[in-house]
């Protein structure tokens, strides 16, 4: 028993630390994404492999969770707990909700993987800087403008219609940036609830083209994810190699 507990204890940093290498995404699941002025709306963090439920992230990981007005202007969400913020719409318009994880390294060596860049590392097999990252967006009332304007993330998914009113069996344009320009030849996943219970399973997979837009067949009536991971080199290769983008965008076909 004592050996057993000792050994538990020396695999507890391993298993946190690969639960990042193992390319973990996070996205919002909303209760409402069409409420009524002054009503509360529920948002979930997701965390995890398997959408829309999977793991509960751990304590410290959030960084941000906050609400962006079509102005830019910032509304703070109360949390109601741990995995559980709400945010009552004062205004009428399209409000996107936002949330990152507080970013880092991973190291990979050949004795396990380490949340530090590779500098005063031995045996370094790879390193890459995370950046992880969700949006959901809330239509209130009478819309206005289009969602389809940047929220400043260096990487996003911009969707290309109106998120009020899709329907089954419609085609979701999305666009893929990075630090404000179309990214071409990116991979694009989505996939809907329901579709399976295994982690890393998309109904769909698909590139973006020249300007940067991909489309996703909207199969099923549900929650939908969406989701995009790039790599760019890390300048100082004597810290680290990569960095690495992981964003996702959630939202919800009538």
């Amino acid at each position: 028993m004592i050996k057993n507990t000792f050994l538990l204890l020396l695999l507890l940093p391993f298993c946190f630390s690969a639960s990042l290498a193992q390319a973990h995404s996070l996205w919002l699941n909303i209760d409402d994404d069409q409420p009524e002025v002054g009503q509360k709306v529920r948002i979930e963090i997701g965390w995890g492999h398997k959408f829309p439920k999977d793991e509960v992230i751990k304590e410290g990981y959030l960084n941000e969770v906050y609400a962006l007005d079509s102005k830019g202007t910032r509304i703070p969400l109360k949390q109601v707990s741990p995995t559980e913020f709400e945010f009552v719409p004062a205004a009428q318009g399209c409000y996107a909700i936002l949330a990152n994880i507080h970013p880092g390294f991973l190291s990979k060596t050949t004795e396990g993987y380490k949340l530090q860049p590779k500098r005063g590392l031995e045996n370094v097999v790879s390193c890459f800087r995370y950046d992880i990252r969700a949006k959901a967006l809330i239509n209130v009332g009478d819309r206005g403008k289009m969602p389809d304007q940047p929220v400043g993330d260096l990487l996003e998914i911009i969707p290309l219609k109106d998120g009020g009113h899709l329907k089954q069996g419609e085609i979701l344009p999305v666009k893929i940036i990075y630090d404000g320009k179309a990214l071409a030849s990116v991979d694009v996943r989505a996939t809907y609830a329901g579709f399976s219970d295994q982690p890393d399973s998309f109904a769909i997979t698909t590139k973006t083209d020249k300007d940067g837009t991909a489309c996703i067949k909207l199969l099923e009536k549900g929650n939908w994810l969406v989701n995009v991971m790039y790599e760019v080199p890390y300048p100082d290769k004597e810290e680290c190699d990569n960095y690495r983008y992981n964003y996702s965008f959630t939202f919800v076909v009538q």
